[in-house]
């Protein structure tokens, strides 16, 4: 096969659309032909994305509001849980197979003080991601989840700067390459993840 591919006409949900890597996810997946189903709960990013891209159905939806919980628990973990019921549930039924990305952290990795529940929830999103491969493999579904450095993202800009300035510390001190990870490099990496290119690739964090 070459290594390219295509997403013209397949179906693409993002989640977190509004800014960051969701933002260039929806971009790109909309340039290559894809169509896109684009969710965030920031109603403005939501709106600017529709007029930037009006082919694109770009809705607010807030996916903790599901269960009316809003810690880091529920954002990482219960939230993926809850897109990941809706998706696979139209992938078995339509009986196609289909690829789930999860974007997790080095914190689920890497103990950061400071921010102990936000580095326990990355690490129960790799291992929910790890329980999806197994259950939804027997359908052709493949669950991968990427565990990302510091991105440059406008998030990082917009958060605490001393807390941002610990956490590239405590990361960077055992990092083989030290500098934050590119908004495009993950996406790259993204698609690879769910176009057939990666065929065999399931569970990997």
């Amino acid at each position: 096969m070459a290594l390219q591919y295509s997403f013209a006409g397949k179906r693409v949900l993002v989640t977190g659309a509004g800014q960051g890597v969701g933002k260039k996810l929806v971009g790109r997946f909309h340039s290559d032909g894809a169509v896109v189903l684009a969710l965030d709960k920031n109603s403005e990013t939501i709106h600017q994305l529709r007029s930037q891209l009006p082919n694109v159905v770009a809705e607010v939806v807030d996916i903790t509001d599901w269960d009316q919980l809003n810690d880091h628990f529920e954002v990482n973990t219960l939230a993926s849980i809850n897109v990941t019921q809706a998706a696979s549930k139209g992938m078995i039924e339509r009986g196609n197979g289909g690829s789930i990305v999860n974007i997790g952290s080095i914190s689920g990795k890497l103990a950061t003080d400071g921010v102990s529940m936000y580095c326990a929830s990355k690490a129960a999103m790799e291992m929910l991601t790890k329980s999806m491969s197994l259950e939804l493999g027997p359908y052709n579904i493949r669950a991968n989840c990427i565990a990302p450095t510091v991105i440059k993202t406008t998030m990082e800009e917009n958060s605490d700067p001393e807390m941002v300035r610990k956490t590239k510390e405590a990361i960077f001190r055992t990092a083989a390459i030290k500098r934050a990870v590119e908004t495009d490099e993950i996406v790259d990496l993204v698609m690879f993840l769910l176009s057939p290119l990666s065929a065999m690739i399931t569970g990997n964090v």
